[in-house]
């Protein structure tokens, strides 16, 4: 058999397998975008990750000529399920977050969800009736071109909720809000000034970690400053921001936090703008 077609044979019996609901995961998925990130969850559901990259949203925050218009899941029982926005909306977005945000024993999976006209949302989509559903989103920024960066998901006040830490608009307000999920959607409880977690531009959207670093048994976020010179470790213990600690920094900030610990304590690995790395104990 010649080549080539048994190349095209090959590529037919993989689109005709795709199409009639065979295994599928992230890793062999022909519609994820190229930056892929998958998140892995423990409860109802196993993977999510994005797809079906679109070009109807030039912002481009992250620095690809695209914006994701779908996401896929894999359930724990083997289910593949997909949910594909309209035209007036892009996942500005590349890694999906699962968290158990109500106590139900399942997880939402919380994306930047962003409208043409009105900018972003954090919003938190659920599993229902063998269908991915919208189940609470934030309010739209109000305006195109305007973004949030998600910086973490802990019990952040001590109340035995899970809550969403987001910097919004983190090139241009630099706001750090926290978000609590309750029966009439997405509450902020707080928010703090002076606060960045991404560079315009830049794939990288990690720029925090969670940790319990004052040992008062609460999760608090390290995060860094508005310039993204300094290392801001910031407390919200009963529903109050509280600075606890400082660390400049020889070059601004740029790239994934990475956390490690070492004793009692944590090392936090903080990439910077020259291409070398701060190390900071907490």
């Amino acid at each position: 058999m010649p080549v080539l077609i048994r190349i095209a044979m090959i590529i037919v019996m993989f689109h005709s397998n795709y199409s009639l609901g065979a295994p599928i995961s992230a890793t062999n998925d022909p519609e994820a975008i190229a930056d892929l990130r998958v998140a892995q969850g423990q409860n109802d559901i196993a993977e999510a990750w994005l797809i079906a990259p679109v070009t109807r949203y030039g912002h481009f925050v992250m620095g690809s000529d695209y914006e994701p218009g779908g996401v896929r899941v894999k359930m724990a029982d083997g289910r593949v399920l997909t949910l594909m926005l309209d035209e007036a909306e892009v996942f500005e977005d590349r890694q999906p977050r699962l968290a158990d945000l109500d106590g139900d024993g399942k997880d939402e999976i919380l994306l930047v969800l962003t409208n043409l006209d009105q900018g972003a949302s954090l919003a938190a989509y659920s599993v229902a009736g063998g269908a991915i559903t919208l189940k609470a989103k934030t309010p739209f920024i109000g305006q195109a071109f305007r973004w949030l960066n998600p910086a973490g998901v802990a019990d952040f006040d001590g109340d035995g909720q899970l809550d969403v830490a987001l910097v919004a608009m983190p090139h241009l307000v630099k706001r750090l809000e926290v978000w609590t999920l309750g029966a009439d959607g997405f509450a902020q409880t707080g928010a703090i000034e002076d606060v960045s977690n991404h560079r315009n531009g830049s794939r990288f959207t990690g720029m925090a970690a969670i940790a319990d670093f004052n040992a008062d048994g609460i999760a608090d976020i390290a995060i860094p400053d508005g310039d993204r010179m300094a290392i801001r470790v910031i407390s919200f213990a009963a529903q109050s921001f509280e600075e606890i600690a400082r660390f400049p920094l020889p070059f601004a900030a740029d790239g994934t936090f990475t956390l490690r610990q070492q004793g009692r304590g944590h090392i936090l690995s903080v990439p910077l703008a020259n291409g070398t790395k701060a190390e900071i104990g907490l």
